[in-house]
Order: C-alpha cells, then structure tokens, then sequence
C-alpha cells in the first residue's frame, strides 16, 4: 500500500462538497477561500468548491455593479 503525505480534507461550507487531495495537485487549486464584511463590518470567511466558487463570482460582480451604482447617486438624494 502506498503512503501520501500532505494531504488536506477540503469541505464547501456552501454545498458541503469535499476532497481529500494533495497539497501540489492541480484539483486543490480549485478551492478558494472568500472573505466578505456584512454591514456591520463583521468579517466572514468560507471555503468554497469550484462550482460554488464560480456562483460567488456573479454574486460578486453583482453586488459590485450595486455598490457602483450607490457610489455614483450619492448626490441624486
């Protein structure tokens, strides 16, 4: 039987997913750690899988195109 070291349990803490894989395998750069601020500037951080990853983004990019157009009407109120 063959001995790997090095290996990391990876778990989605959004769907759940998880991997046990090896620290220089290319599945391992899959996973992202995201940090967000909630509006009481409390910080948050998960560890996501590829697929939900990828949703994080649109998310992202969704809110990013909000918080532009918040930015830019400041002195239509």
């Amino acid at each position: 039987m063959a001995k790997t070291d090095g290996i990391t349990h990876y778990v989605c803490d959004r769907c759940g997913a998880d991997a046990y894989l090896a620290a220089n395998s290319a599945a391992a750069n899959d996973w992202r750690e995201v940090e967000r601020f909630d509006q009481y500037g409390s910080r948050a951080s998960r560890l996501l899988c590829k697929s939900c990853t990828d949703e994080y983004k649109k998310l992202t990019a969704k809110h990013d195109g909000e918080f532009q157009q918040f930015m830019s009407n400041a002195k239509e109120q």
